[in-house]
């Protein structure tokens, strides 16, 4: 699975773990290594929905972003509690519709123009069922730019992941096996027993995850049959995912990066399309976690490319964006970035931003010329410059708080001060 089953990321542990809150018995962690305890420890710190119920008080003011261009800010992604997926508020806008017309006129094409249908989605993707799930497959590189190809390429994505549901999901009772060989409770590594309940471990942890996702969305969360249709699918692809990269395995949190997938491929209008979302958001979901691999991997926290590396990037863009921030956060009131930006970086902002917010983040993260890691470092510089007023009055203990429990703020300003940060001289290279 192009590099991420090999040796080089075995025995990794729980990676995505909840950063330590200032009112913590424990007090804050010093260091990664104690930040071992789960994401969702504290419910309220991770649902996107939450976000509403903080207080005025910690609003912010756009800081040194400059306000949003008149007509540059899209109307925000529309998600009913229903989980049915309805036309954003500006849809009847002629702006939109002649936005949702170049992006229909781009995907129908022959021969899709990539380097067109990147610069149109950075700027978002209307919201026209259908269009983001096609948009982000391509991006996701999933789907080649040449529409013929998809139909054949769909077909042959579709039966390995079948075969793979087939293959990696045990039920020991239909192996053959004597009973003398494979025991219930035999310790033999190769008792299909043994595999089942290590396997039942496992998928028993993503579906503590998965059940926790966005509780405030009746498609992930319902008790009607669909909705646990939905959770099933995405329990299946993030074991499965597991079960392929032993080295990795599930993680605690992944379920965050799989949710926004699965749900725009599932509510794709074309019925062919959504009955096959669980594979389709398989395997964008594994483009995604190989684009973010060395994140993940414990053994490379202290190495040029693990987690720590790309904190200290962040650290040293923000040193050259915005010196006195830097200097203010690191060396007076000396918040170690570690506290939180370790979950905006691993979660890529699920947990920040409501989710059609995040959504909208994901358009311009996929799209980015730049790459995605270097887009994801300009974001998170522009949400600490968003607020740079809060924080350059602000001690440890209220700018901990602040940044772990980031306010909220309109998605658009921070992606427009990000815009204008990259024509800045840039320390994430």
């Amino acid at each position: 699975m192009d590099g991420l089953a090999d040796g080089r990321l075995s025995g990794a542990s729980v990676r995505l773990i909840e950063l330590a809150r200032l009112q913590s018995a424990k007090g804050v962690p010093r260091d990664l290594k104690d930040m071992k305890h789960g994401m969702h420890a504290n419910n309220a710190c991770l649902d996107p929905l939450s976000q509403s119920q903080q207080t005025d008080e910690l609003r912010p003011a756009p800081g040194n972003c400059a306000a949003v261009p008149p007509g540059e800010t899209a109307t925000n992604s529309h998600l009913p509690d229903s989980g049915h997926h309805q036309q954003a508020s500006s849809g009847s806008s002629p702006s939109h519709r002649l936005r949702q017309r170049r992006f229909e006129e781009e995907l129908a094409a022959g021969n899709i123009n990539l380097k067109q249908l990147r610069r149109m989605a950075f700027h978002g993707i209307p919201e026209k069922e259908g269009l983001r799930a096609a948009t982000w497959k391509i991006l996701l590189n999933y789907l080649p730019p040449e529409r013929k190809a998809w139909k054949e390429l769909l077909e042959q994505k579709r039966a390995a992941y079948k075969q793979f549901r087939q293959e990696l999901i045990i039920d020991p009772k239909k192996q053959e096996a004597s009973a003398a060989a494979d025991h219930p409770l035999s310790q033999s590594s190769s008792s299909k027993w043994n595999a089942f309940f290590k396997d039942a471990e496992m998928m028993e942890q993503i579906d503590r995850d998965v059940l926790r996702t966005h509780p405030g969305l009746h498609f992930f969360s319902g008790d009607d049959g669909a909705a646990v249709t939905h959770r099933e699918e995405m329990k299946r692809a993030l074991f499965i995912f597991a079960k392929l990269n032993p080295g990795l395995r599930y993680v605690q949190g992944m379920n965050e990066l799989l949710a926004p997938l699965y749900y725009h491929f599932r509510l794709d209008p074309d019925r062919d399309n959504s009955a096959h979302a669980e594979a389709d958001a398989f395997f964008c979901f594994m483009d995604i976690i190989s684009e973010f691999r060395d994140n993940f991997c414990q053994q490379l926290d202290n190495s040029e490319v693990g987690i720590r590396a790309t904190i200290s990037r962040l650290s040293a863009l923000l040193q050259t964006l915005d010196p006195e921030l830097w200097y203010h956060l690191n060396h007076k009131v000396k918040v170690n970035p570690q506290f939180y930006a370790f979950r905006w970086i691993t979660l890529l902002l699920t947990q920040e931003f409501s989710f059609p917010d995040a959504v909208r983040l994901w358009d311009t993260l996929f799209s980015d010329p730049a790459g995605r890691t270097d887009c994801l470092l300009r974001v998170c510089c522009a949400m600490l410059i968003n607020v740079r007023g809060d924080l350059l009055q602000g001690d440890f203990a209220t700018n901990l708080k602040l940044l772990q429990r980031y306010p909220p703020v309109d998605a658009h300003i921070i992606l427009h001060c990000a815009e204008q940060l990259a024509s800045k001289p840039s320390a994430v290279s």
